[in-house]
């Protein structure tokens, strides 16, 4: 069984004897016994008692309270004031120290055991209060450090993705460049030769859509259409292509060697994709208007 340990500290030899006599005899041990408030304060700090018997009215330079005020500002031991006198002005003057009772004198036995008893159990609350309030200030502190660095670690991982997308970004204005360059220094001027050659109208009409298919790859109207509609079929996109370079039906059938029936099929289901099925809106003019 935990025994407690208490410092009597009263200038009355009489009344510090018979105290610890009677406290003994109650299964406490007295640790110590102070005639002053220095000495109080000094075999507190050294001994660290459970609880302090502290006797308002002392001699020296610390009276009771001003000892009491010191120690528990350094350990927070639970005081217990003992007087003789019930003094309004006085205990105005201990109640910011925050005491755990007050037993006037003459001391009765009774009343000094339950003070004792009360103040004993006080304390253990508070010090187990404490010790769950520091606890939680800890885990507060560690997971607020975790966060940090959760949050430091994020805004690195943002910053080097930022860095990725935008050297992805160059390195897609770069290619694109290249294949723009490379169409018209290695390609276009062949066209041009080509079609000063003879060549007979089916021959000129190839030529004529490979030269527009190769200024859309140039321009946005290709990629436009085919990231806006993804899900225009391969040769839905090449009909559309025709019919935004101002193909018939039948010249679109003829060039693609397909029936005018499947073309009309292909063109009704592109209409039904861009949303325009049921709409007056000319398929060639919608078309041109994402370039």
């Amino acid at each position: 069984m935990l025994v407690n340990r208490i410092i009597i500290a009263d200038d009355e030899v009489i009344i510090s004897t018979q105290l610890e006599e009677f406290l003994s005899t109650k299964g406490f041990d007295i640790i110590g016994i102070a005639t002053s408030g220095v000495q109080a304060v000094e075999m507190a700090m050294e001994l660290k008692p459970d609880l302090m018997l502290m006797d308002i009215v002392m001699p020296g330079e610390l009276d009771g309270i001003s000892a009491a005020e010191k120690i528990n500002a350094a350990l927070k031991i639970p005081v217990i004031f003992l007087t003789a006198y019930a003094d309004e002005e006085m205990i105005q003057r201990a109640k910011p120290i925050g005491p755990f009772g007050y037993v006037l004198k003459p001391i009765q036995e009774r009343q000094i055991l339950a003070a004792i008893e009360i103040a004993l159990h006080k304390g253990d609350m508070e010090r187990k209060l404490q010790e769950a309030h520091d606890m939680l200030e800890q885990r507060v502190e560690e997971r607020t450090r975790e966060l940090r660095l959760k949050t430091e670690n994020l805004e690195e991982m943002n910053t080097a993705l930022k860095v990725l997308l935008k050297r992805r970004e160059e390195d897609k204005n770069e290619l694109e460049e290249k294949v723009i360059y490379n169409i018209k220094e290695m390609v276009q001027p062949f066209l041009e030769k080509l079609a000063g050659t003879r060549l007979d109208e089916r021959q000129k009409t190839f030529l004529e859509i490979l030269s527009s298919n190769l200024n859309d790859i140039v321009s946005p109207f290709a990629k436009t259409l085919s990231t806006r509609y993804l899900n225009l079929t391969p040769s839905e996109i090449q009909i559309a292509n025709l019919v935004k370079h101002g193909k018939t039906t039948k010249e679109i059938a003829g060039l693609l060697n397909l029936s005018t029936r499947t073309v009309e099929s292909h063109r009704d289901s592109i209409r039904k994709k861009l949303g325009i099925k049921n709409q007056k809106a000319n398929l060639r003019t919608y078309l041109m208007s994402f370039e």
